[in-house]
């Protein structure tokens, strides 16, 4: 299964990603609820420039302002777009008219079974759906699981690919991937430690993906 490692704050924690095998990396830029690893547009843009063939550069943000997402994916230069926070499907629509190569990944908060809708409502819109958890002051990177159970539901209802996150760590991925059968996983905040992203943790995660 393919592997996205989030929350790339640094060079070092780019090359720390990349060397374990990750196939894409995140980077946080644009934030309306807490989070320790966003950057700014410049960084990011440096980022993404710097990558190697077959590794995806992914903007993850909070913003939902259609004119605030077109200068952020100006300011970056990415080609791929991870919305965290609720927008209209009118935006989306529009990102997709101003970008054509733009790749949107929509992410859907799995509460309660209402996911399974929400993800039925932006599937037409976005490339790919990514379910992940959700706290009152954090819109992701909680390190905490939902109910892989409803995040099943979805992979089985939507025709886009589905990205699963929230809590993931190798004492539950396998069951996890097991269970939802996601095409990517995702991980966010188990692969630091004590607030930096570690080399063994990142390659542990990647290779149990890998492996699945």
């Amino acid at each position: 299964m393919k592997c996205k490692i989030c929350g790339t704050e640094t060079k070092e924690d780019l090359e720390i990603a990349v060397s374990a095998g990750a196939d894409a990396v995140g980077f946080i830029v644009g934030t309306t609820h807490k989070s320790e690893d966003s950057i700014s547009t410049s960084e990011a843009r440096e980022m993404i420039r710097s990558l190697p063939p077959f590794v995806s550069g992914v903007v993850v943000t909070h913003l939902t302002d259609a004119d605030d997402l077109i200068h952020l994916v100006e300011e970056t230069g990415c080609s791929v777009l991870q919305i965290q926070d609720m927008v209209s499907v009118e935006t989306l629509a529009l990102l997709r008219e101003r970008f054509s190569y733009l790749f949107i990944i929509k992410a859907v908060h799995v509460l309660d079974e209402s996911a399974v809708s929400v993800a039925k409502e932006f599937e037409m819109f976005a490339d790919a759906i990514l379910l992940d958890s959700r706290t009152e002051d954090r819109l992701g990177g909680t390190g905490i699981t939902h109910d892989w159970s409803i995040s099943a539901k979805v992979v089985e209802a939507v025709s886009k690919p589905v990205i699963l996150a929230g809590g993931l760590k190798p004492e539950n991925l396998v069951e996890a991937m097991s269970v939802v059968k996601s095409y990517v996983v995702d991980v966010h905040s188990w692969v630091k430690k004590e607030g930096v992203r570690d080399l063994e943790r990142t390659r542990e995660f990647v290779r149990i993906a890998h492996g699945f």
